[in-house]
């Protein structure tokens, strides 16, 4: 059980620090009442390993506060008690909040993170297992998941040349694209303000590309060439005259042209082995890139990713197989992946590349507070597949929607009584979070088959 020691100081009735422990006292009776009945009653827990997966909003920024005081920190001891390891997604640089909340778990907990994710894109995030010792092992192997050659994620919506160092645009005489066009901008109403968004104008017919000094013509790998009589280390290329173009050539450019080529995930997934009992998993956690729910062209952007994530591992896993036909390792994707819903094709690129996702999760509604996006997924590599004595067995799956209980609605005026109902749902979500967490419960004791198979030998 976690340690929750500021409960047991008692300060001057009515003071603003006895208000707040006798309110955490309240809020943890009814999470735990709540837990103890959320979670399957009859599994014996010997025999199972509960893996969750949690986004945290910005866990380790100071937004509206940050978790200033012990209470939230302490409901969310109180619900990762309940998971042998969580995958923790939005865990920023700072992990002061993080390592408090490790430390009320107790000494038994212990953690793997990622370094900080740089760029727009990874929002200076980490990727965190934290896991109960007496629960499970780690096995020593931990990595992040990077993309081969060939792989890297391309942008949905185009690759950006930089116009600058000798790289230009010409456009027909008289064009002038000057003009109003529909983007997003800063919070300024007027004058001069900053794009949130790329802004695309559409280039007129006869636009050419000046190109710097230093660039050149790259006839590709692969393409088939003559070598002149009697040389080595030589060849000849024919080269169309006038217009060259064809699958053989590409444009090189010196320097940093391309700003966004060839990409890595926005954040890189970050896998881990584990063992409990008898039951060996490698978990990939992620934090899949969102963009925008309304653009198509970023929606393209987060399924490429999950497609492009799901085809790596499922590879990985696959060589693992067929290098050990004995092998009994579970493999399984984890984490935010900005799914809209299951039908949508963001599904569809999870489950993909010999992923499913088990029913009991597929089931779930949604992961956000408002419980009509299933952000939040676990999927697993095959699972039907014989592993030896061991097998997949899901003996339980759900979300837990812990503002039923903690921080409620009906408490705001005890919170935030300044408040409108919509500002205090966003209050609260930077105390807790907008994610609810997910779990669920594999069956980790395969004793009675491997007996059975050896009375049977």
């Amino acid at each position: 059980m976690p340690s929750y020691r500021h409960l047991s100081k008692r300060h001057p009735a009515g003071s603003d620090a006895e208000i707040l422990r006798k309110r955490t006292i309240s809020g943890l009776r009814r999470l735990r009442t709540a837990l103890s009945a959320h979670f399957p009653q009859d599994i014996d827990r010997m025999t199972t390993v509960r893996i969750g997966t949690w986004n945290i909003r910005e866990f380790g920024n100071t937004k509206y506060g940050g978790r200033d005081t012990y209470e939230p920190l302490y409901y969310m001891a109180e619900i990762v008690s309940n998971f042998d390891i969580v995958a923790i997604q939005e865990v920023r640089g700072n992990m002061s909040e993080f390592l408090d909340l490790l430390e009320i778990l107790g000494p038994a907990w212990d953690y793997l993170a990622t370094d900080v994710t740089d760029g727009r894109a990874g929002n200076g995030e980490r990727m965190v297992f934290a896991f109960n010792r007496n629960r499970v092992r780690f096995r020593n192997i931990a990595g992040e998941l990077t993309l081969p050659d060939g792989k890297k994620i391309l942008a949905s919506f185009g690759e950006r040349i930089r116009l600058e160092n000798g790289i230009a645009l010409e456009l027909p005489d008289g064009t002038d694209l000057s003009g109003v066009y529909r983007a997003r901008s800063d919070k300024k109403s007027s004058g001069a303000v900053k794009l949130a968004e790329d802004v695309d104008i559409a280039l007129p017919a006869g636009t050419r590309l000046n190109l710097p000094d230093g660039s050149a013509l790259a006839v590709t790998r692969g393409t088939e060439v003559t070598r002149p009589p009697g040389t080595r280390g030589q060849v000849t290329l024919d080269v169309p005259q006038g217009e060259v173009v064809g699958e053989s050539f590409r444009l090189r450019f010196p320097g940093a042209a391309l700003d966004q080529s060839f990409k890595q995930f926005a954040r890189t997934p970050y896998l881990v082995s584990f063992q409990a009992g008898w039951l060996k998993i490698d978990l990939a956690t992620v934090h899949i890139y969102f963009g925008d729910n309304s653009d198509e062209k970023l929606l393209e952007q987060r399924k490429r990713e999950i497609a492009g994530l799901t085809e790596a591992l499922g590879k990985r896993a696959a060589k693992d197989m067929s290098d050990n036909p004995e092998s009994s390792v579970l493999t399984a994707v984890l984490g935010d992946f900005n799914i809209l819903s299951a039908k949508h094709e963001t599904m569809q690129a999870l489950e993909a590349n010999g992923f499913e996702v088990p029913e009991q999760i597929r089931a779930i509604p949604g992961s956000n507070v408002d419980k009509d996006k299933a952000y939040d997924q676990i999927a697993f590599w095959e699972p039907k597949r014989a592993r030896g004595y061991t097998r997949f067995e899901v003996r339980g799956a759900n979300v837990f929607d812990f503002y039923e209980h903690v921080y409620r609605l009906d408490e705001r005026t005890t919170y935030q009584p300044d408040r409108s109902e919509g500002s205090y749902k966003t209050w609260r979500t930077y105390k807790m979070s907008d994610h609810l967490p997910m779990w669920v419960e594999l069956t980790s004791d395969f004793s009675d088959a491997f007996i059975e198979a050896c009375d049977a030998s």
